[in-house]
């Protein structure tokens, strides 16, 4: 291994909580498969912030590149968004499950400032989300769209709700996610809704299952965007699957200290889909589970 007192550095930025650290391990082990650390003279270091505080986050990344690190890796959308704005220079691999190009991180999935490397997890499912869940809850017609409140003024979201809402007579009630403290008061104020449709909330990734049991006390059909969710006890979730984020960010890192501009390393992207169901949440929910349904799942609970 090389020494720490002198290798230069890769600085992984995450939330600072046990999950956060558990991903971090992983993300060692693969690099460690491949020599990396041993192969490029670098250390990998863990850098726990609120990741979703951009002045915190901004002000320990400045610290960092003091040392003039190595790379960074940011496996979350705020991150990758403070860090990409401290710094043009030192290259960050970037994970997101928000669309790359809206979030201005590239100009095409084949062009993008030229310190960026990454995955996109982002496939555009909405449309698809929305036919499954009428499907389980086909007399539907008020339905609860949660949404993180980074995204909830997102003009290809509004054009969805717009587009929906008049070629399938629904009634969107959005709620932005603000925090996990504030979001069992916004789903109340949404009023009654026949269903949820529900999408990436940072709250819901770091508070999954106090988040779940807020709409599961609602006793409505949902869906959600992973099946880490329905393993949780949510009903059903439709998702783009990766198949080894990790390993790949460890190959990105592995391209980008060899050398290679991290502009000119494509984008990697999911290549499947997969279909969870939990049957015994779903039809607590309320949720039609037509026999086709559940064979054409990749899972059930």
């Amino acid at each position: 291994m090389p020494d720490q007192r002198t290798s230069r550095q890769v600085i992984f930025v995450n939330f600072d909580h046990e999950r956060a650290r558990a991903g971090f391990a992983r993300f060692e082990a693969a690099c460690e498969a491949i020599r990396l650390e041993e192969r490029h003279g670098v250390k990998l270091r863990f850098l726990g912030v609120d990741v979703t505080d951009g002045p915190a986050l901004a002000r320990a990344l400045d610290r960092e590149l003091e040392g003039s690190p190595a790379a960074i890796v940011a496996p979350s959308a705020a991150a990758v968004l403070v860090a990409m704005n401290r710094t043009r220079t030192v290259p960050i691999v970037f994970v997101t499950h928000q669309d790359p190009v809206e979030l201005k991180l590239a100009a095409n999935l084949a062009q993008r400032n030229s310190n960026l490397a990454g995955i996109s997890i982002y496939l555009g499912v909405e449309a698809k989300v929305l036919e499954l869940l009428r499907e389980t809850a086909p007399a539907a017609r008020r339905v609860g769209f949660i949404v993180d409140r980074d995204l909830a003024a997102n003009p290809r979201i509004a054009q969805f709700l717009d587009d929906t809402a008049r070629r399938h007579g629904l009634e969107w009630k959005v709620v932005p996610v603000v925090s996990i403290e504030s979001f069992e008061s916004d789903v109340r104020r949404a009023g009654p809704v026949d269903a949820w449709f529900v999408t990436k909330a940072s709250a819901l990734d770091e508070y999954r299952a106090r988040f779940i049991s807020v709409i599961a006390a609602t006793r409505r059909p949902a869906i959600y965007p992973s099946q880490v969710d329905v393993d949780a006890g949510a009903t059903m979730a439709y998702e783009a699957v990766f198949d080894d984020v990790v390993g790949a960010m460890a190959r990105q890192l592995d391209r980008v200290l060899e050398g290679v501009n991290p502009g000119d390393i494509p984008i990697e992207r999911p290549k499947r889909f997969t279909l969870s169901i939990n049957v015994a949440a779903a039809r607590r929910a309320g949720m039609r589970l037509p026999t086709e349904l559940l064979s054409r799942a990749d899972r059930v609970l």
